[in-house]
């Protein structure tokens, strides 16, 4: 039954006038007898009585009253809690399969509450790829930031930046080293097999001849190793530059230069609210690439 067959009793019951009801409902005065006549009809009871020009409710319509009143309150209630799980009131969940995308994220989250946007963002950091592409499979992740071409039919995904990757030293290791240019004259932090950045290098080191003598599942972690002196390694450029600027970093420039690629992926049925949207829109104004992204979200509106 419509839950409106009740609002527009409870407005008469009050008015004691469908005419007076019918304005504040804003519906013409003979819909109101039809929605009055409708109840009455459903329970094969009257509701009201007409005496002269004036309306009087009845014992059932009195008893109906405080029913339909409570009838309201509860579907108001299921409404406010249905909303908080709602698919466009949920918070984005967004994976990243590594550190160096946090610092990507970071400045397109501030753009993206500056405009407004009150829905929120929990961001969890993978360890590798494998894990943020079955957090995306298994719709744990709605978006994904990832550094490596992802091969799974199920999962699209679109070019943002291109960034670079730098072998570094502390400075007093450099110093040490008499200033020493090569990577293969210093202790190698490496990173673990199986994460992003170790396949784009591995055979290069290899070339270099290069003592590894730790290696560590997380780009800070290593980041900390080599300001703390323990050895050199490779590291994006967004994770080190400003240790590069104020000079407690040595970029050591005799050494293979590579960059990797910084894209977006989601599942190609995943539906996309207007957060989401909103927030893609902003991935791609803070890529220096074009892949296509806009065009797609134009396709989801």
């Amino acid at each position: 039954m419509d839950i409106q067959l009740f609002r527009t009793f409870l407005a008469v019951a009050k008015l004691s006038n469908i005419t007076k009801a019918a304005e504040q409902l804003n519906f013409t005065q003979p819909a109101i007898t039809a929605q009055i006549r409708m109840l009455e009809e459903h329970y094969g009871i009257t509701l009201f009585e007409r005496i002269g020009k004036k309306l009087y409710i009845t014992e059932a319509g009195r008893e109906l009253t405080t029913h339909a009143k409570k009838l309201l309150t509860d579907f108001y209630d299921i409404n406010t809690a249905m909303q908080n799980f709602s698919d466009f009131n949920a918070p984005i969940k967004l994976g990243a399969s590594t550190t160096a995308a946090s610092y990507f994220l970071s400045p397109a989250l501030l753009e993206f509450q500056n405009r407004g946007v009150t829905d929120s963002v929990i961001v969890d950091i993978c360890t590798n790829l494998p894990t943020t592409i079955k957090g995306l499979l298994d719709n744990i992740f709605d978006i994904a930031i990832v550094h490596d071409t992802i091969s799974s039919s199920q999962i699209i995904q679109f070019s943002l930046s291109h960034e670079k990757l730098v072998w570094v030293v502390n400075r007093d290791l450099f110093d040490i080293n008499n200033n020493y240019q090569g990577i293969s004259h210093y202790p190698f932090i490496n990173f673990r097999p199986g994460c992003v950045f170790r396949a784009l290098f591995e055979e290069k080191i290899k070339e270099k001849d290069v003592h590894c003598i730790i290696e560590y599942s997380d780009a800070e972690a290593i980041k900390r190793a080599v300001l703390d002196g323990v050895g050199a390694s490779i590291l994006p450029y967004v994770l080190v530059e400003p240790f590069l600027t104020d000079g407690s970093l040595i970029e050591l420039t005799n050494a293979p230069q590579l960059t990797f690629v910084m894209s977006v992926a989601l599942h190609k049925n995943k539906v996309l609210t207007p957060a989401m949207k909103a927030l893609l829109l902003i991935f791609a104004e803070h890529g220096n690439m074009q892949s296509g992204l806009i065009d797609y979200i134009d396709t989801k509106s």
